[in-house]
Order: C-alpha cells, then structure tokens, then sequence
C-alpha cells in the first residue's frame, strides 16, 4: 500500500462561509466525454466543479431531508453503493463517484436561497474553498495537497482556518474512498471480471447531450 502525505500550500489564511452560493453551481466541462482517462484527470479537475459525495453523506441527506437517494445523487451507472464498474470487454475500470445533482442553471439541486441541508452538506462542501489535489511521487507514494479557491468571497474574512482540522477532514475523505475502491476493485478481479491490461477511468455524470 502506499504511504500518504499531506501538504497544506499555505501558511495561514481566514475564512468565513457567506452563504453566496458561489460554489453551489456546477461545472462541467463540455469538451470532456462521460468517461474521464486518468491522463486527463488533472486538466478535469481545474475545469470542472462538481460536489463528490460519500455514502456517508448520502445516508446522512435522506436521513435529515426524508428524500431518496435518486433525488440527488447524479452517477453514470444507477447508484446502488457501489462506484466501481468494468465494461463488457474487462478493459475499463470505471470509477463512478456519485455526484450531487444540478437543476438546469447548473445549481445543487438542494441551494434555493441559500443551501437547504447546510448542517448535513457532504464533506466535499464542507471542505470548499479548499481543494485537493493528488500527486504521486516516484516512489508510488501520494501526497494531497492541500490548496484554496482565492475567487472565494469569504476568503480573508472569519476566523483562522484550523489546518491540523482540514487536513483531518481531506485525509479521511481520502481514505474512505480509497479503501472503498480498493475493496471492490479486489472482488472484481477475484472474479475474472478485469483484465490484465485495463485502464482506469473516471466518469463526468450529468453531462448534457
């Protein structure tokens, strides 16, 4: 397994929360396919914004709002808990992490107003302005590093961000997923369903035709 490291790549930064709605719309970026190459996967993740959601989180939005997982949960296979998938011919992995879904402006579809489940909103969102960026070194290791949106309006506004907490938050999102993927990739391959030589890819849900 490889060792993970965090980075936090600044020194010491205020936010507050101003409940604008800047980061309830989403992005996503017309001259990418539905399914992402990982090669690509960088250049993705500076164009797009989407809300990856835990299932976690998902349990914990239909246990506060009542609501079915359907209802915002956007995937490119239908969501039944599980986010990796192969295709017919065993040469994609597909990683499909459930996305929170837009209304047709391209907002979350629970932000009307301001966000209606700002108590109980994924981690992903509890995490803006900051983002992560994964890096692997050459030794097959990986480091998050640990940046922010500066075009965020409640950057240099609050408190000082705890950054032993974000880095808290960023490694346990990190680690549920990783240890998700590994876990059903591994019963994948236990079944001859991948094939020696596939290539990874992850999925843009939603995308508009």
């Amino acid at each position: 397994m490889p060792r993970v490291f965090v980075k936090t790549i600044f020194r010491s930064i205020r936010f507050k929360c101003q409940r604008c709605g800047t980061c309830c719309h989403h992005k996503r970026p017309p001259e990418f396919d539905s399914l992402v190459p990982m090669e690509r996967l960088r250049e993705f993740w500076e164009k797009s914004n989407l809300i990856y959601q835990t299932n976690e989180d998902i349990e914990n939005i239909c246990s506060s709002t009542g609501r079915q997982s359907a209802d915002f949960v956007d995937t490119l296979f239908e969501y039944d808990g599980k986010c990796v998938h192969v295709d017919d011919c065993k040469e994609k992995i597909i990683l499909d992490f459930p996305v929170m879904k837009s209304k047709e402006d391209t907002t979350c579809v629970f932000y009307e107003n301001g966000c209606q489940i700002y108590a109980d909103r994924p981690r992903a969102c509890q995490l803006f302005p900051f983002r992560v960026e994964e890096e692997e070194t050459p030794e097959g290791d990986i480091i998050l590093k640990i940046g922010y949106n500066p075009t965020c309006p409640g950057i240099g506004k609050g408190k000082k961000v705890n950054a032993k907490a974000l880095e808290k938050l960023v490694v346990e999102q990190f680690r549920d997923r990783s240890e998700a993927v590994a876990a059903e990739i591994g019963e994948l391959a236990r079944e001859g369903k991948i094939g020696k030589d596939a290539k990874i890819f992850r999925t843009m849900p939603g995308k508009k035709q």
